[in-house]
């Protein structure tokens, strides 16, 4: 039903984005992916998606505790080495495509 209406929303806004479900890039973790929405933003992004033309993916690798864009930003061992792993599996799919 969210695939549906994704799509469908996407399509009547003009927009080339659509919704695939998760494939093996999320197996990493051994768990659903969770499209929870975090709220901030990367400006750059938008820079990156203007000279491109192409839409863009940002792939949280973090926790919500890790202060991020602040003086004592971090990142645990463990989201590290997961997220490699994620990125790593996430380009070996779309590599398949």
């Amino acid at each position: 039903m969210v695939v549906d209406y994704l799509n469908n929303l996407w399509k009547k806004r003009g927009s080339p984005n659509t919704f695939k479900p998760p494939q093996k890039p999320f197996t990493v973790h051994n768990v659903d992916p969770d499209y929870i929405r975090e709220g901030c933003s990367i400006p750059i992004t938008l820079t990156f998606q203007d000279l491109t033309g192409k839409s863009v993916l940002l792939l949280p690798l973090g926790a919500a505790d890790d202060m991020a864009h602040s003086q004592n930003e971090k990142i645990n061992k463990v989201n590290y080495l997961q997220g490699v792993k994620t990125l790593l599996a996430y380009l070996l799919e779309l590599g398949k495509e």
